[in-house]
């Protein structure tokens, strides 16, 4: 991983939650001393954020404001040349490197267009942490669990921005420019505007949703599911802050 890389993972681990929450508590704790006041009003807002982004309500709310663009429909699916899939994550394990659940949903998500329209699929994901590039392990899991092969596979890219490049410079060599994005919807407006700085016509093809609004009295007790929404919510508004204050927006 290069130093570009580990300043983003060490900045997005002290901002975003858990970390930057516990940063806060500490912080709080530093200043009891000198200012009592202070330290106690950090901690308390260090434990009351980390308790709402744990709750259902909280983080459907925040996905939902943060989630862009419909799913598309089966009866009227636009006219594209490839169906591109963005990768969500792989993780090790004991037979060797596998999807991650996002990365999954994308290409069940992906695969059931492919069979309703024909098109050739993409699989983008350089390797960042992993030993294999995930694009790679994503054309196995699409082979294995679906039956379905990728066309192309674009094994360089660590980022959105690097997704939308790199594949940009080996769809344009063939002549094409219009596809199906598929990602989660909560990473598909950053996706988007990625994809059309680089010369792609990306399609919005999301893949999963918040949903219905959560329900019933078990909802307001705290879960790590939730708390991992949040963050990813928040991980792709950050996104977006960074994109404009570096000119790409």
């Amino acid at each position: 991983m290069d130093a570009n890389l580990i300043l983003h993972a060490i900045g997005r681990a002290l901002v975003l939650p858990p970390g930057g929450l516990i940063l806060l508590g500490v912080a709080g704790l530093a200043l009891l001393r000198r200012s009592p006041r202070l330290g106690r009003a950090l901690i308390a807002s260090s434990v009351a954020l980390l308790l709402l982004l744990s709750l259902a309500p909280v983080e459907h709310a925040l996905t939902r404001a943060v989630e862009c663009c419909r799913q598309v429909d089966p009866k009227h699916v636009p006219p594209a040349q490839v169906i591109f899939v963005l990768g969500g994550g792989i993780t090790s394990g004991p037979a060797g490197a596998v999807v991650a659940p996002d990365t999954l949903e994308r290409l069940a998500y992906a695969a059931g267009l492919a069979r309703l329209t024909g098109l050739p699929l993409l699989l983008s994901g350089g390797a960042v942490e992993a030993e294999y590039p995930e694009s790679r392990v994503m054309a196995q899991t699409l082979k294995d669990e679906f039956g379905l092969e990728a066309r192309w596979l674009e094994t360089r890219s660590r980022t959105t921005a690097e997704n939308a490049t790199e594949s940009a410079a080996l769809l344009g060599s063939l002549g094409l420019t219009r596809v199906l994005l598929v990602t989660s919807a909560v990473h598909m407006r950053r996706a988007r505007a990625e994809f059309r700085r680089a010369g792609i016509e990306p399609i919005p093809a999301p893949a999963g949703s918040a949903g219905s609004r959560p329900e019933g009295g078990l909802v307001w007790l705290p879960s790590v599911q939730a708390l991992r929404r949040s963050h990813a919510a928040l991980y792709e508004v950050a996104g977006e802050v960074l994109a404009i204050l570096s000119g790409r927006r």
